[in-house]
């Protein structure tokens, strides 16, 4: 009785250290594992370094097209003046990063700084304003808010909000819907 015992005791050890010796296999999936990238994968268990990052993708020489609403300038006892909003715009804009998230936009010849998120989130910062020709009244301040997307690194749209600040008309507004591409 002992020696069977004793048997059995050995084989249970023998057997609890042969399966205690086997490990389930791990899979292993490659992706972007950093949570701050937009193509983060919650699956991925090993970085294959294709991590892309909204403020670093966002940066270079875009493709715009802008699609303007009409914007009508009226001055008192001067009359109504066509603004081409759409031809205000260039066909390319350069956007430069100046660090903790913040990007330039070079929108004719100033600079209007937005914030980017790291879900691609562009926020136009407060108190951004440029100078536009407005063609029949001439040079006019305007102030921009707004904001988009970067979608990818090839794409991302916008929407401003533009209010001109007019000489003897007081503030007037209108928006456009930009899209980016590269």
């Amino acid at each position: 009785m002992k020696n069977i015992f004793k048997a059995s005791a050995l084989l249970f050890v023998g057997l609890s250290l042969v399966v205690s010796s086997c490990k389930k296999d791990e899979q292993i999936i490659e992706g972007c594992v950093d949570t701050m990238a937009m193509n983060f994968q919650s699956l991925a268990t090993n970085d294959d370094g294709s991590c892309e990052y909204a403020y670093d993708i966002a940066q270079g020489v875009w493709n715009i097209t802008s699609d303007c609403q009409e914007l009508t300038i009226s001055i008192p006892l001067l009359g109504d003046f066509p603004v081409p909003l759409n031809d205000m715009f260039p066909d390319t804009i350069e956007i430069t990063g100046n660090g903790d998230g913040v990007v330039a936009m070079d929108i004719n010849g100033s600079d209007v700084l937005a914030d980017i998120d790291s879900d691609g989130k562009v926020t136009i910062q407060e108190g951004q304003k440029v100078s536009f020709d407005t063609g029949v009244i001439g040079e006019v301040d305007v102030v921009i808010t707004g904001s988009g997307t970067i979608e990818s690194a090839s794409n991302g749209d916008l929407i401003l909000n533009l209010a001109f600040e007019i000489p003897l008309a007081g503030t007037q507004t209108s928006s456009c819907e930009i899209a980016f591409t590269k």
